[in-house]
C-alpha cells in the first residue's frame, strides 16, 4: 500500500484549516475541514484513520478525499441536500386538511390512504400517510370512552371540590 503525502497534497495551511473549522456553523462541513486539518498536520497519516477520528465511515472519508482532490475545498464544503417534493400539491394538501378537520374526519390512516388514492389519484403507503399527517399536523382525535350511565353534573361538581395543585 502506498502512502500519500497529505501535507503536500492539501493546498491550505493548517492555520487556514483551523480558522475555517472554527468559523464553520454546519457540523457536517466542520467534520470535513477537521479531517483535512488532521491529514495536513500529520497527526493522522491515512484517510481511514482520519475518517474514524471524526466519526464518519471510511468509504465516506475516501469519497470526500476524492472530491477534494478533484474539485477543491469549495466543492468539498457544499452540501448537495435537497428536500423531498410532496406528492400532493398545495391545493390537494389544503383539501386533505379540510377533510381531516371535519366532524367525521378519518377513522384510520388506511382510510386516508384510500381517500387520497380515490380523490387525487396519488398512491401512498400507510407509513407515507403517517409522515404526511405529521408534516401537516393532522392528529387522530378520538375521545376516551365514557360510561353511558355516568352522571355529568355529579362529575363537574366533584371536579369543583378538588383542591388545586
Amino acid at each position: 500500500m502506498r502512502k500519500l503525502d497529505f501535507p503536500n497534497l492539501i493546498a491550505q495551511s493548517v492555520d487556514e484549516l483551523r480558522e475555517r473549522e472554527k468559523k464553520e456553523n454546519n457540523a457536517r462541513l466542520r467534520l470535513r475541514v477537521q479531517m483535512l486539518r488532521l491529514l495536513k498536520s500529520g497527526e493522522i497519516i491515512s484517510v481511514k484513520a482520519a475518517s474514524q477520528t471524526v466519526g464518519i465511515s471510511a468509504k465516506h472519508g475516501y469519497d470526500l478525499w476524492q472530491l477534494y482532490r478533484e474539485k477543491g475545498i469549495d466543492k468539498l464544503l457544499e452540501l448537495n441536500w435537497k428536500p423531498r417534493i410532496s406528492k400532493l400539491s398545495d391545493e390537494q394538501q389544503s383539501a386533505l386538511l379540510l377533510r381531516a378537520s371535519q366532524e367525521n374526519g378519518f377513522g384510520s390512516q388506511s382510510e386516508a390512504v384510500k381517500y387520497v388514492a380515490d380523490e387525487f389519484g396519488v398512491s401512498y403507503t400507510q407509513g407515507g400517510v403517517c409522515l404526511l399527517f405529521q408534516r401537516l399536523k393532522i392528529k387522530a382525535k378520538e375521545p376516551r370512552p365514557e360510561n353511558k350511565r355516568a352522571d355529568k353534573s355529579g362529575q363537574s361538581e366533584y371536579k369543583k371540590t378538588l383542591p388545586a395543585d
